[in-house]
């Protein structure tokens, strides 16, 4: 029986996190090289599956929405799939 991820599902969350810290980082970049005259913010704070929703106009706020809804579906796919291979493990 082995207890946690497998080492290979360490390496592919590990490169995924390297992936998304790059593309962040990408794109603070191309934010600064290209400035505009308005600037809207917005906000998404994840605890869990709980979403907090900071934003100032409401263009920002249905954005964050749009993004949330897959974000929020694939969490609780995750948990199911994990959830019932866990159980498969179990007997």
């Amino acid at each position: 029986m082995s207890h946690g991820p497998s080492p290979a599902s360490r390496a592919l969350l590990s490169m995924l996190g390297i992936l998304f810290i790059f593309l962040g980082i990408v794109l603070m970049i191309l934010g600064f090289l290209a400035p505009t005259g308005k600037v809207q913010a917005g906000g998404l704070i994840l605890i869990g599956p709980i979403p907090i929703i900071l934003g100032g106009e409401l263009s920002s706020i249905q954005l964050l929405i749009i993004i949330l809804l897959p974000i929020i579906i694939f969490i609780l796919m995750f948990l199911f799939i994990f959830r019932r291979i866990s159980m498969e493990e179990r007997g």
